[in-house]
């Protein structure tokens, strides 16, 4: 009796250690929207009569002020066990390598998948979560004060997950912006990373979310939703491997038709049965594989982290 106690005791030991190192999200951090478009680094694009600003990370990475703050934060998120990704060195990697992916297109008709300069950072550097980080510097003669926002986004979702607001108060002009905003921010840092391990610890247990679109394409040779394969509709086969790939089968159908399936709040493992990370592409490609075993051309154009995109058909 003595001995099974001490077995069991040693048992929760163990697995107390291994909650207790359980590993924290991966950081990436970014300048916000507002601050690149104060700074003038962004572009412009027009699409569907709307003018689009983008942030111009090629720029802003390399901007003086933004490399001495994300050091000083990347610090301070150090200090508190989560590892941060940097930006600037894997853009650097990604231009090396091609900056940008070849967007994917279809055989007959050459058209293809849009991404912007986020998607393809986070692509390559996967961070659980991004902190977009943006600032504005208040004058005032020989001193100046700093109003500080920084927000955490899931970066599959993009749902936010902790936002900070905080200033500086006045400092002599001699006290490096970053040590001001360091100081600033220190009064909110605990609850801030308590509240990003929780959520993580969440993801954990009830998966990352993502969304999912399966599109029929013009020269999809005929196939519908409704269209049977083997006594069942395709898109049942589809709501079903849906419902099989999902933790806890979590999941929402956000619309639907002949030609196409939406769902979001696509709850996917961390992880595949292989150990690998799993992304929205590498799960989608199971329900790629499905789609092909009935005879039907698929491809695997999914555009972002959290966004799996099939397509039946030629594009």
């Amino acid at each position: 009796m003595k001995l099974l106690s001490k077995l069991l005791l040693s048992t929760a030991m163990v697995c107390c250690a291994q909650i207790a190192v359980a590993a924290p999200p991966k950081l990436m951090i970014l300048p916000d929207k507002t601050w690149c478009v104060e700074k003038g680094y962004y572009t412009e694009t027009e699409r569907n009569g709307k003018v689009r600003q983008t942030e111009d990370y090629d720029k802003a990475l390399i901007d003086k002020d933004f490399v001495n703050v994300q050091t000083v934060i990347a610090q301070v998120m150090a200090e508190r066990g989560f590892p941060v990704v940097s930006a600037l060195a894997q853009q650097e990697s990604d231009d090396e390598d091609e900056m940008l992916d070849e967007a994917f297109e279809g055989a007959e008709t050459g058209s293809g998948v849009q991404t912007n300069s986020f998607d393809e950072i986070v692509k390559r550097a996967k961070p659980d979560i991004t902190l977009k980080i943006g600032w504005n510097v208040n004058a005032a003669g020989s001193l100046y004060s700093t109003d500080v926002r920084m927000d955490a986004i899931d970066t599959y979702s993009n749902k936010q997950v902790a936002p900070i607001a905080a200033q500086t108060g006045e400092v002599r002009r001699t006290v490096p912006l970053g040590v001001a905003i360091k100081g600033s921010m220190a009064q909110n840092m605990d609850n801030f990373c308590s509240t990003l391990m929780s959520y993580f610890d969440d993801i954990q247990t009830n998966g990352r979310e993502i969304r999912l679109d399966v599109r029929i394409v013009d020269n999809g040779a005929g196939t519908t939703m409704n269209q049977e394969f083997n006594g069942e509709e395709l898109g049942s086969i589809i709501y079903k491997w849906v419902n099989d790939n999902t933790v806890n089968n979590q999941f929402s159908e956000r619309s639907s038709g002949r030609n196409m399936l939406r769902y979001d709040q696509v709850r996917i493992p961390l992880k595949g049965s292989d150990g690998r990370a799993l992304d929205a592409k590498r799960w989608a490609a199971g329900l790629q594989k499905l789609l092909k075993n009935l005879g039907l051309t698929a491809e695997n154009a999914s555009p972002s982290l959290g966004t799996a995109r099939i397509y039946i058909g030629e594009k």
